[in-house]
């Protein structure tokens, strides 16, 4: 007969044990988010172009109209890849804030990556835990394997 491995419990965390309400900016920058495709309709719709909404390009209505709003659930949701995952949109509206020279654009982007490393949106939206990445990579093969 085999032994029995009894391996304890991981130690809770903050985040398990105090709630954490979600701060004012967060709730602006998915807010944002969430409603960036209603924004870019309507400035294509008044035939304006305001930062880069009502923008004409298909890959920018592809932005504002899919991902902004996909990247607003992941924040709605407090999933675990949703700090990174704005990371990489605001990197990309820098970007696009170069492309169409829009200073407001960048500087807005910049503010809200510069908010994302306050401690109190740190707290909220956490750094992925690479551990529980592993873990869970491991038990996908074994899952596969077994």
């Amino acid at each position: 007969m085999a032994p029995v491995v009894v391996r304890p419990a991981p130690a809770p965390t903050v985040a398990d044990s105090v709630p954490v309400s979600r701060p004012a900016g967060l709730w602006l920058l998915t807010i944002g988010l969430l409603i960036s495709p209603i924004v870019h309709l309507m400035a294509l719709w008044l035939d304006r172009q305001w930062l880069n909404f009502g923008s004409h390009r298909s890959w920018d209505a592809f932005v504002y109209l899919l991902i902004a709003p996909i990247v607003g659930t992941l924040m709605l949701r407090r999933h675990e890849r949703a700090r990174f995952s704005v990371y990489v949109f605001l990197s990309c509206e820098i970007l696009r804030a170069v492309r169409i020279q829009s200073l407001p654009l960048g500087l807005l982007a910049l503010a809200s990556i510069l908010y994302l490393q306050l401690p109190a949106a740190r707290r909220f939206h956490p750094s992925v835990d690479p551990q529980r990445v592993l873990e869970r990579i491991r038990l996908r093969r074994k899952e596969r394997a077994g």
